[in-house]
C-alpha cells in the first residue's frame, strides 16, 4: 500500500512538471521568405501578448511565444499573414513563413512631353525637384540669417498660441536690463530653437528614406505634398526622440493611427 501512494505522487509531479512545460513561454524562431528572395524588415506581432519585433536583413527573426498563439506577419507589398503556433514549432531549430506579394492598383499616369536630351548632367539640372523639401531648407536657411533679437520678436500666429509660453516678468537692476538688450541664456534658447528645427527636418528627410514612399504615399495615402505637414502633425507624439531610440515600430504604430485624422483634416480644406 505504500508502495502504490509513493508510485501515485511519483505520478502526480511528472504530470504537473510536464503540464507546466507544456504551457510555458518559449522562443519561437522562424526565416520569412517569398517566392523568390529572403524578406527583412517585416513587422512580426504576439496578437496573445502584444509582443513585437523585426525580423534581420536574413529575413530571420525570434520571438517569445506559448502553443497556440498567434502571430501577425505583415511587410510593406506582402499580403499580412497570420501563423499559430503548435508545438511542434516551438522544437524547430528554424520555421520558414511564406508571404505573398501583394498587387496594388496605380491610378492613370498621365506621360508628358518632356525636354530631356539623354545627357546626364544636363538632364539632371531640369529635374524637377521636391518643393516642399526646397521650401524647408529655405526657411531653415532664412531663419539661421536672422538675428536672434528679432527672432524673439517674431509674433505668435493664432495657431500656434498653444505654444507660447509667458515670459518672467522682471524689473531693471542695472542700467542695461530694460533697454533691449538680451542675456546670453536668451541667446543660447534661440540657438537651441534652431537647432531643433534642424534636427527635426533632418530627421523628417531619414524615416521617409528610411521607411519609402511606397508606406507614405500608397499604404498611408498621404499626398506627397503635405508629408512635411503630416510629419510636423506627428511631432506631439514625440516622434522624433522616438525615432532616435530606435523605436520605430512605435514611430509605423503612430503615423498608421494619426494619418487617419490627419486625412480627414486636410480633405476639409
Amino acid at each position: 500500500m505504500l508502495f502504490k501512494t509513493k508510485l501515485l505522487f511519483l505520478v502526480l509531479i511528472f504530470s504537473c512538471s510536464y503540464f507546466n512545460a507544456q504551457n510555458k513561454k518559449t522562443i519561437f524562431k522562424g526565416k520569412i521568405i517569398d517566392s523568390l528572395h529572403i524578406v527583412a524588415n517585416a513587422n512580426i506581432i504576439n496578437l496573445k501578448t502584444n509582443q513585437g519585433t523585426f525580423s534581420n536583413d536574413n529575413g530571420i527573426f525570434r520571438i517569445r511565444t506559448s502553443k497556440n498563439d498567434s502571430l501577425k506577419i505583415s511587410a510593406i507589398g506582402y499580403e499580412t499573414k497570420f501563423f499559430v503556433v503548435k508545438a511542434h514549432h516551438l522544437n524547430e531549430d528554424i520555421n520558414l513563413i511564406f508571404l505573398m506579394s501583394k498587387t496594388y492598383q496605380l491610378d492613370e499616369i498621365i506621360v508628358k512631353k518632356h525636354n530631356l536630351i539623354g545627357s546626364l548632367a544636363i538632364d539632371f539640372k531640369k529635374t524637377p525637384v521636391d518643393k516642399n523639401i526646397e521650401l524647408v531648407d529655405k526657411i531653415v536657411s532664412d531663419i539661421k540669417k536672422m538675428d536672434f533679437y528679432a527672432i524673439s520678436k517674431t509674433p505668435i500666429g493664432i495657431d500656434e498660441a498653444h505654444l507660447m509660453k509667458a515670459d518672467i516678468v522682471r524689473l531693471p537692476n542695472n542700467r542695461f536690463e530694460g533697454m533691449g538688450i538680451k542675456s546670453s541664456s536668451s541667446f543660447a534658447k534661440d540657438t537651441s530653437f534652431i537647432e531643433k528645427l534642424e534636427e527635426e527636418n533632418k530627421i523628417a528627410k531619414d524615416i521617409l528614406s528610411e521607411l519609402g514612399d511606397y508606406f507614405f504615399f500608397i499604404e498611408l495615402k498621404i499626398p506627397k505634398n503635405e508629408y512635411n505637414n503630416f510629419f510636423d502633425y506627428c511631432l506631439y507624439k514625440d516622434i522624433v526622440n522616438l525615432y532616435k531610440k530606435n523605436q520605430t515600430l512605435k514611430v509605423i504604430q503612430i503615423f498608421r493611427k494619426e494619418c487617419i485624422s490627419f486625412l480627414k483634416l486636410i480633405k476639409k480644406k
